[in-house]
Formats: C-alpha cells, sequence, structure tokens
C-alpha cells in the first residue's frame, strides 16, 4: 500500500470505530461494533469448522464494504507474517503514524501509541457487550511459528478439510496467540483493526491453496458446527468446558445466531451454506465466495 493509502485506511478505521451503529446486534454502539458483533455472533460456527475459511473471506468483505462508508477506496491488505516471524513487536506495522500502533500497557494491555491509543470497542470479552480499549500482548517467541515453513506446511494439503486444519491449528493460531489481541479472546479478537490484516494472510493462503488445482475452486466440506467435546480445537475440553473461560451467548445472542446447518441440509458444510452479515450486506453462499476472482468477489494478492 502507499503511504496515502495507508494514511486513508487507517482514516476510515477511525471513522468506523466513532460512527453510530446501523444494526440493533447486541451491544453495539459503533459502527465497528457491528462488524464486531457479527463475529462474535457466529464465534461457535466458524472456529473448527469447515465454514471458518469461507466465513472469513465474506467477513473480510463486509469490512471493506464499511471501509468505503467512511471514504476509503484503496485496496484492502495482509501482513505477510512470515517476514516478521520471531520478532513481530519490531515490524513496520505496529508504526505509530502509518501502522496499527504497538504493543498494550498497563494492567489492562491497552494500545500506547498509534490510530487506536483511545478506541473504545463494545463488544467482548467473550459473549458480553462491555466498553474495553484496544488490547494487544505481543509474544514474540509465539510469533516464531508464523514462519514461511509455517505457511508452506498449510499449502501441502490436497484435501479442502485437511488444508483448512493446516491453515486454522498453524500459522493462524499462532499469530492470534502471539499477538493476543483483545486479551486473545477467539470471540471477539476482531475488535482489533489488526485483525483484518491477520485474516488477510488467512485467506491469501487458502487463495493460494485453491490455486493449485482448478478443481479446489468448488472444494468445501467438513463439519458445519463444533464437536461438542472438542469445540475450539485450540483449548483444552469441550464447549461445556470452554464456556467457562469466555461464557455463553445470551438468549438474544442465541436467537440471532445462524443455523449452523442453513443452506447445507445436514451437518456437512456444502457450497450451498448460507453466509449472513445480519443486514450490513445481503447473504451469500460459500459458492459465491469461493473464488476471489468470481461474479462476487474481485480481487487478488499481489505478492
Amino acid at each position: 500500500m502507499t503511504d496515502a493509502d495507508k494514511a486513508s485506511y487507517l482514516k476510515a478505521t477511525q471513522c468506523l470505530l466513532s460512527s453510530p451503529a446501523k444494526t440493533k446486534l447486541p451491544g453495539v454502539k459503533t459502527r465497528w461494533d457491528d462488524l464486531a458483533s457479527l463475529h462474535q455472533l457466529h464465534a461457535l460456527q466458524i472456529h473448527s469448522t469447515g465454514t471458518f475459511l469461507p466465513f472469513h473471506r465474506y467477513f473480510l468483505h463486509v469490512h471493506g464494504s464499511l471501509l468505503k462508508e467512511c471514504g476509503y477506496n484503496g485496496p484492502l491488505s495482509y501482513w505477510n507474517e512470515t517476514l516478521d516471524a520471531g520478532h513481530f513487536s519490531t515490524s513496520v506495522v505496529f508504526d505509530p503514524v502509518l501502522g496499527f500502533g504497538g504493543n498494550g500497557k498497563g494492567t489492562k494491555n491497552c494500545v500506547a501509541d498509534g490510530p487506536f491509543v483511545n478506541a473504545t470497542v463494545n463488544i467482548g470479552p467473550g459473549f458480553t457487550t462491555q466498553p474495553r480499549c484496544v488490547n494487544r500482548k505481543f509474544n514474540d517467541g509465539l510469533s516464531a511459528l508464523t514462519g514461511k515453513s509455517y505457511v508452506d506446511n498449510a499449502l501441502k494439503p490436497t484435501a479442502y478439510w485437511e488444508a483448512q486444519d493446516a491453515i486454522y491449528s498453524g500459522f493462524h493460531l499462532f499469530g492470534h496467540a502471539a499477538l493476543a489481541m483483545m486479551d486473545g479472546d477467539s470471540i471477539t479478537s476482531a475488535g482489533d483493526p489488526l485483525f483484518m490484516l491477520h485474516h488477510g494472510l488467512v485467506d491469501k493462503v487458502w487463495a493460494d491453496w485453491q490455486a493449485g488445482s482448478p478443481s479446489r475452486l468448488s472444494e468445501i466440506g467438513g463439519p458445519n458446527a463444533q464437536d461438542p467435546a472438542t469445540g475450539f480445537t485450540e483449548f483444552p475440553g469441550g464447549i461445556e468446558e470452554e464456556a467457562k473461560m469466555w461464557g455463553k451467548p445470551t438468549p438474544e445472542m442465541a436467537a440471532l445466531a445462524p443455523n449452523p446447518q442453513s443452506g447445507d441440509g445436514g451437518p456437512t458444510t456444502t457450497l450451498n451454506h448460507v453466509l449472513t452479515s445480519f443486514g450490513i450486506l445481503p447473504d451469500v453462499t460459500i459458492a459465491d465466495i469461493m473464488d476471489t476472482k468470481g461474479s462476487y468477489l474481485c480481487y487478488v494478492y499481489a505478492v
């Protein structure tokens, strides 16, 4: 991105963090909260399931549409974490002027510099809706596990579910662990604008995997709901044990959460699976977003 695009992107993000919400999702106060709530309400359906990659690709598209509401018309981006593996904390990504600000400080790990130093996010932690700062807690040791060999490993599987698992359980999780965005909360880590750069890399690696064979543009699979016995694969115990860590969705949240089998007609993720943003954008199916150069999406990763 050019410096002008970086500045415009960050200004638009600040705009979303201060503009009033347009949805009526639980706890939202700003347009950025609308986006963070979208991730929160889907959290139990989009992690350790076959919808992980397609949902987050759609989520990035929704994010791009919101940036346009605040006047940003430049390209979206991703963070090539392989270049900074082992030393995330010194990355240019955390520049205080043309970057996302750096590490957190104090008892709440609030970011201490950069464009989001005074920002408030009202979604989380877990399934609560409380005002909190944008916070991070870097771990450079864990960031070493996002190196090129870990990304290359995610490209080796020949079947979709195995590829998704290699992406999800590999550099994706280690990147989250190394940054600890929003208290390292899997439910609401999307409250930190840095989330978009991290998941931009995730989407790029999926696109790179898809480019390995024409058939992969129509390959999908895996369960569309978490296994109750394992829940989030990165945490010990099942869904009930994990609920002790970040709570359960409120009745209002549970009523809003989409049917995990929506469009599938069964427990396996299909191309007919419906992805929703609760009215921010029209619903789509996984088939609609499989090709980044298709009729719905239109982008390529330049590097």
